[in-house]
């Protein structure tokens, strides 16, 4: 068996170029479905963490209720619209809701979006029995408005400390300078890192926000009003609100009223991220596809370039037959080359998989806030290992039965 090997390593090292251009093409069949698989786990993964610190509805202007949620939740795309402040009042004072949570978007700062909230949103967690997702690092909450707590990420790429200031601009996302306001904030914190897009967030009071785009006022008086002046007018907005029901009862009333309702609506985080998941595995289910022909493309390549080598060496073949080789030994000879050969492309493919998994991860990451990470998936080693081994022996089978039929006289002393 060893002897075997050992002459069927010899015939792919004697053809290095046919022999690495066979190896690349297994490689890629195998690293496409590296790739699929690490990044579906690790988005999925990411995305349910950066969800967890939520409250059970989200409620936001009427329109797409999971554009709702991936715009408050994980920061992606532009928000839904924005709804009345009166609402939020009201959720606060119902007695349904144990937490309600104010969010006001519409600015910006390098990029980094600007969320105006009130210091309830620092208490939000997966549970109520594990500690809040978003704690200082240094400095201290907000107390006045046009401070400023920023998330880790927001921090390292704006450069920004505490006690720093900066000036907002108009939009979710960099603009033009002209668009930046006039009232500077005040650097007062920074988070630690929470794994969720809100890391690459700036958060001040609710009041900063709904006052630096009010129409009427001036600069030095929207700078004086406080936190403690809670008077608001009928125009006043937010552009969602985190709501935290006392019980299952109370948060389908809730959710029924704003379905009924004209000014609202309520989004149930988990049913919408489902619906998400659904198109994931749909896509995933279409790349698996294309993985499965990238296979068979594979294994015809493989067979190709055994076969074509076979034929070539048939005489060479005759030769150790007619030395004492038995049939058996010349089959397994061939069989060990293509084994072989898909085995090295499941190396390289896993390797080259990993590779531009972690890539785009990061990628990703970086663009969206929302975390990926690779783990390693130990139920996917049986088919990263066994699939190119039945690729391997499927397409030796035939080169093998056609080393083993040779006629030795024939090849030997052609006529």
């Amino acid at each position: 068996m060893f002897y075997d090997l050992t002459i069927a390593w010899r015939n792919i090292v004697a053809r290095p170029v046919q022999t690495l251009i066979t190896i690349l093409v297994v490689g890629l069949a195998i690293a496409l479905s590296v790739t699929v698989a690490h990044l579906n786990d690790g988005l999925r993964r990411g995305i349910i963490r950066a969800s967890d610190p939520f409250g059970v509805l989200v409620v936001g202007a009427k329109g797409s209720a999971q554009q709702l949620v991936l715009s408050t939740l994980l920061l992606q795309g532009n928000p839904v619209g924005n709804i009345p402040y009166h609402i939020y009042a009201e959720l606060a004072a119902d007695p349904r809701v144990a937490l309600a949570v104010p969010l006001a978007m519409g600015d910006n700062v390098g990029n980094a979006r600007i969320i105006g909230t009130t210091p309830e949103f620092f208490t939000l967690g997966p549970s109520l029995q594990e500690p809040p997702a978003f704690q200082l690092a240094q400095g201290e909450l907000f107390s006045e408005n046009f401070q400023a707590v920023l998330g880790s990420k927001a921090a390292a790429n704006l450069g920004l400390m505490i006690g720093k200031r900066f000036v907002p601009a108009h939009g979710v996302s960099k603009g033009l300078a002209s668009d930046e306001h006039d009232l500077p904030h005040t650097v007062v914190g920074i988070l630690r890192p929470s794994s969720t897009a809100f890391d690459n967030a700036v958060f001040t009071t609710l009041d900063s926000v709904i006052e630096i785009h009010a129409e009427a006022g001036s600069t030095a008086e929207a700078v004086q009003h406080s936190e403690a002046d809670t008077a608001h007018t009928a125009d006043e907005q937010v552009t969602a609100i985190l709501v935290r029901p006392v019980g299952f009862i109370e948060q389908n009333e809730l959710w029924q009223e704003f379905y009924t309702g004209t000014e609202a609506q309520a989004a149930f985080p988990g049913r919408e991220l489902g619906s998400l998941f659904d198109l994931l595995n749909q896509g995933q289910e279409l790349l698996r596809i294309v993985g499965y022909l990238a296979a068979v493309m594979a294994a015809l390549t493989l067979f190709l370039a055994v076969y074509s080598a076979t034929s070539a060496r048939e005489r060479l073949l005759a030769i150790m037959r007619g030395l004492g080789a038995n049939r058996n030994t010349v089959f397994r000879i061939v069989l060990f080359e293509t084994v072989l050969i898909a085995l090295l492309g499941a190396l390289v493919g896993r390797l080259a998989g990993y590779g531009v998994a972690l890539a785009i991860a990061a990628q990703f990451t970086a663009q969206s806030a929302i975390p990926i990470t690779i783990r390693y998936l130990p139920q996917l080693e049986g088919l990263l290992w066994g699939l190119p081994l039945i690729l391997g022996v499927v397409a030796g089978l035939l080169p093998a039965m056609q080393a083993y039929r040779a006629n030795v006289v024939e090849k030997l002393f052609p006529t």
